[in-house]
């Protein structure tokens, strides 16, 4: 599940859809951070995304590896919602 509480703006709900709709299907992480918004990173097929999160910094308040798949976020769906 998402951190939805986070807000983020129509361009980094792009950047959001750009990378869910990845045409080689490549597997994208992604974490909000205070001050410096999103941030995106890709995870190679034999890589642990706790591990990619660790090296990214994409660390929650508590010091755990925090991070979502890009396509959780409910922002790439609205327009689709929209046109239904």
């Amino acid at each position: 599940m998402c951190n939805c509480s986070k807000p983020v703006t129509i361009t980094e709900c792009e950047r959001l859809k750009k990378y869910a709709r990845d045409p080689e299907g490549r597997f994208f992480i992604y974490h909000i951070f205070d001050g410096r918004g999103l941030e995106i990173a890709y995870v190679e097929n034999d890589n642990n995304p706790n591990r990619v999160a660790i090296e990214r910094g994409f660390i929650n308040s508590e010091g755990l590896p925090e991070w979502f798949n890009v396509k959780e976020h409910p922002c790439i769906y609205e327009e689709e919602k929209k046109q239904n």
